[in-house]
Parts: structure tokens; sequence; C-alpha cells
């Protein structure tokens, strides 16, 4: 399809290559960017040489947006005045790689280490592949309009961007959970859901969809979908499924024993990288050596170093409750927990309760401190510091800390208060860790 003038809401890395892609194509391109001043020198360059025009309210052939731009922003209903479709970066791209074979992960937790474990899989399996979308780091989808053709485009996805889809179609669909996340994008959690559950929309009989079983919603889906549904789960016994061995229906697979990432919530994705397997009809040898041979993705339950017996784990990703809850019973010595951060519209209540009961101490860093505390001193819990920073939240924590203990980096609440993103405030852990 032509397209003489298309609107761009943000130039950061999904729509950069977007941007390039047009400008290839002599599209008449208009830009919308409130943080100018921070763009890449890559972006910057690019407005300047190609003459990209500041944004006018007017009619576009399309409007495309940067993954997570904001719905209730003004712009955006002087955008839709106009009567103009807005897609995100994945649709746009999707349609112009002439819908290809994508296996699409979306869910609250999970999503990045799934897809991880699907490339490994597909790679062992020589098997052509693109691996991007929204994970970090990583690739955003975009990219791929300057590649040759794959077999499978590998792409985690958000609701941010399942929300503005109208023809993404993917041939695997796959949603590893659904807890509470993202209010402070999405109006309520029933939006929330919703835009997840997106990924099915447009699948037919010729699809699948993965589900997680132990999710009571995902599992009513099961038969009430176009597409052909796939479970996993500890007891998705005609699935994927784990009882000591990891199974395949009623084949097994291997031991559980013999892979190297921990927790519960880890085998459900390894449960849910199986199954795309298994779809994909993939050798049974390779399956098992990539996933035992998988180690933990940075920022996600990532051993940074040992010091004097204690272990230093950066889980810098952790940025909601359900994910800080489960990865907080992965281990069982005594843990040291740094805590805090920006809040997403649920105040994590929950995890903070399950540090009173069973974290050895806590160090609070961050913009919610102050709420924290409240909590903490509601249940008459003392073994707790508050820092300024990560070097001193470090400090504190080391020096709590005994042989054997675990300090571990586990928020459970977002990074934007003194930190560029998770993998910023990841890398000031690991930092401090080592020069503490």
């Amino acid at each position: 399809m032509k397209f003489d003038k298309i609107l761009l809401l943000g130039l950061g890395r999904a729509n950069l290559p977007v941007a390039k892609y047009l400008i290839e194509k002599n599209t008449e391109l208009y830009l919308f960017e409130e943080n100018i001043d921070k763009l890449s020198p890559a972006a910057a360059q690019l407005i300047h040489s190609a003459g990209i025009k500041a944004y006018e309210a007017r009619k576009y052939d399309l409007v495309i947006t940067s993954p997570g731009f904001p719905v209730d922003k003004p712009i955006m209903n002087e955008v839709l005045a106009h009567k103009n479709t807005v897609v995100d970066e994945i649709e746009f791209t999707f349609d112009q790689l002439k819908r290809p074979s994508v296996i699409a992960v979306t869910g609250t937790n999970g999503k990045s280490t799934t897809v991880a474990l699907i490339n490994d899989i597909l790679t062992a399996n020589n098997i052509d592949h693109f691996i991007g979308g929204n994970i970090a780091p990583g690739r955003p989808f975009s990219e791929a309009l300057f590649l040759p053709h794959c077999d499978h485009y590998v792409l985690e996805v958000s609701s941010f961007q399942l929300m503005r889809i109208i023809n993404f179609k993917p041939y695997i669909g796959l949603i590893t959970n659904i807890t509470i996340d993202h209010l402070n994008w999405h109006h309520d959690f029933t939006e929330y859901r919703q835009a997840k559950l997106r990924i099915f929309k447009n699948q037919d009989q010729n699809d699948y969809a993965v589900l997680n079983k132990a999710d009571p919603e995902l599992k009513k889906l099961s038969g009430n979908l176009p597409a052909k549904t796939i479970l996993f789960g500890y007891d998705a016994s005609d699935g994927s499924w784990l009882n000591g061995d990891f199974h395949y229906g009623n084949q097994k697979l291997f031991s559980k024993e013999r892979v190297k990432i921990a927790g519960q919530h880890n085998h459900l994705n390894i449960m849910a990288a199986i199954a795309v397997a298994k779809i994909l009809k993939l050798e049974d040898r390779k399956i098992e050596n990539a996933v035992t041979n998988f180690t933990t993705l940075p920022h996600r339950l990532e051993e940074v170093a040992i010091k004097k017996g204690v272990r230093f784990i950066n889980n810098s990703m952790c940025t909601n409750e359900a994910a800080a809850i489960e990865s907080f019973k992965t281990f069982v010595s005594p843990k040291i927990v740094i805590v805090g951060g920006k809040e997403k519209g649920n105040a994590g209540v929950n995890y903070l309760e399950l540090l009173v009961h069973e974290a050895k101490s806590c160090v609070i860093l961050g913009d919610n401190a102050g709420f924290i505390e409240g909590v903490f001193k509601k249940y008459n819990y003392t073994k707790y510091q508050t820092a300024n920073n990560m070097r001193e939240a470090v400090r504190i924590a080391q020096e709590a800390a005994q042989p054997g203990d675990i300090v571990i980096l586990n928020p459970g609440y977002a990074s934007f208060d003194y930190f560029t993103n998770f993998e910023d405030r990841g890398e000031a852990f690991r930092r401090a860790v080592n020069e503490t």
C-alpha cells in the first residue's frame, strides 16, 4: 500500500526503523514528539536530514504510535477527531511483511523469558527466525522491515500494542498469565485483561492459542476460541505439563532437575515454550538441549556476585506485585530485600505483607518509600532502613547480611522514579555490588 502522508507519535526505538523505511518509500512524514531533546542522536539526525515535519492537526493516511504512547493524551483525541486510523508499530510491520508467521507472547510476567526460551529452541533446531518486539534488551519488530524474510517471527507484545491492532494475526498466540499491572495506563484491570486477550482477535482454525491452565479465566477460553487451544501448567496433562519431569501429553521429555533456572514461574515459562516447540514439531532432543542449557536473562533473578558467602541477586525486572511474590518464593535462604519504586496503579500490599512475615530485613528505595514504611509500621515490622540511592541501599543490605544469606533487588514496583528503566536500575545495583 502506498502512503503519501503519515504521522508518527513518538520516535523512539520502535518507530525509528519505521521512519527510515517510510523515508525510503518517499513518504511525507510528520512527527509528534514531546521529548524531542531526549531523542537518540540517530533520531535527531534523521529528523534533520529527512526533513520530517512537525505535527499538524489534519487527516493522514495513517498514524503510527510508539508502543507505550498513552491513549489519554489530548493529542490522541485531536488525531481521532480528524478520523485518522491509529495503529501500533507491530501492526504496521505485520502488514508490510505481508502477514508473516508470528509467534506472539504476551502476559503480565514471564514474557521475556518465554520468548528467550523459544528463541533458543528454534536456534537449536536451525529454524530461520527473528526475535524481538517489546523484549528488552532486544529489537523492535520494525527492524525486520530491513531483513530477509524469516520462517517465523517471535515477538514479545504488550497490552499497549495489542490495544491498537487491526489485522495482526499470530500463528501462535501465547499468554503466560494475567495479573494486575499497568493500571497507570489502562483505566482498570478489565481493560488491561481485554487488551491481552486481543492477541487472539484475528486467529482462525489454522492458528494456535497457548494458555496457562492455572489462570481460571484463561482456562475458560479453552475450546471457545477459533484457534486450536493448547494448555500448559502443572496439571495440564493433555498439553504441556510438569510432574517431576516435563511432559507433552503422555510423552515424558526430561527431568526438571536438569534445568538451570529456578522457581515455579520459570518452570511454567519452560512449559509454555515446550508447547510452542511441539506445535512446530521440533526435535525432542534439541528442545531438551536448548532448555537445559538456558540461563537467566539480565535483570531477572540474575546472580551478580557472591561476596563473603552472601549471594547478590539482581531482579530489577520485577516491577509488579505478582512477579515480586513469585521471585521472593524462589529462594529458601534468609533474604535481605531491596524494595520500592514507582507504583503503577497497584499498591502491592500483599507483597509487603509477605516481606513483613518472611524477609530477614528490608531496605526501602523509591518514590513510594513513605507508603511502604507506613505498611511496615502497621504490622510493627522494624527490620528495615530507608536508602537515598542504590549504593547506599546495597551497603545497608550488605552490612545486615551473613554468610548463607541472599541480598536481592526485588523492587515490586516500576523504576521510573530514580532510573530511566529497569535495566538502568539493575545496572546501578550491579555497579554498587561490585564497588561496595
